[in-house]
């Protein structure tokens, strides 16, 4: 990225699970930006200039892991991502009860080898990638959902690695019937 280590600004996710990663990047000499929520488009981020964010690290769950690897395959930019399978790094209960009973069912569902770090390709293969999203709360790519009497505006994400493009769409959904004209 020809950038020195202290121009870096790592996101993270503001978790318990993260305070050693947080406090690793910060000796390292880069910079931190905590967010509560957000991962995917934080991740996204990462390959547009002018985000001022270069890299997300963390643990996050693995739909997200995924969904951010073809969007950032589509964008040509760099992902690595590995399934954490033990409930004692995860910290947050929301996987198998045992490190050994998660490894288990890796196996069971044909993952032979559960340290894998996993690129974009892997995650999100086939010959073309075509990612959508839509913003549901103010990030930095997109805004959140705007309501208004009547109606909301929206601004979605539409990234082809076929036509190599990335379009963001403002939406207005008008909830009310549309007006009529009467013509006489």
């Amino acid at each position: 990225m020809n950038r020195a280590i202290e121009d870096l600004v790592v996101v993270v996710m503001d978790r318990p699970r993260h305070k050693e990663l947080i406090e690793e990047i910060r000796k390292a000499g880069a910079r931190v930006r905590l967010i509560s929520d957000g991962d995917v488009s934080a991740a996204i981020s990462c390959a547009f200039s002018g985000t001022n964010i270069h890299a997300l690290m963390g643990i996050g769950a693995a739909p997200e892991g995924v969904i951010s690897a073809a969007a950032m395959r589509a964008l040509g930019g760099h992902f690595q991502g590995q399934l954490i399978y033990d409930p004692e790094v995860v910290k947050t209960g929301l996987i198998g009860e045992s490190r050994e009973g998660n490894l288990n069912r890796l196996k069971e569902m044909g993952i032979n080898d559960a340290d894998k770090v996993y690129n974009s390709h892997e995650l999100a293969s086939g010959e073309t990638v075509l990612f959508a999203a839509c913003g549901i709360t103010p990030g930095t790519l997109m805004e959140g959902v705007r309501f208004f009497s009547g109606g909301a505006r929206t601004q979605s994400l539409v990234i082809s690695s076929l036509s190599k493009t990335a379009r963001f769409v403002d939406t207005v959904h008008m909830f009310d019937k549309p007006k009529t004209i009467q013509l006489h």
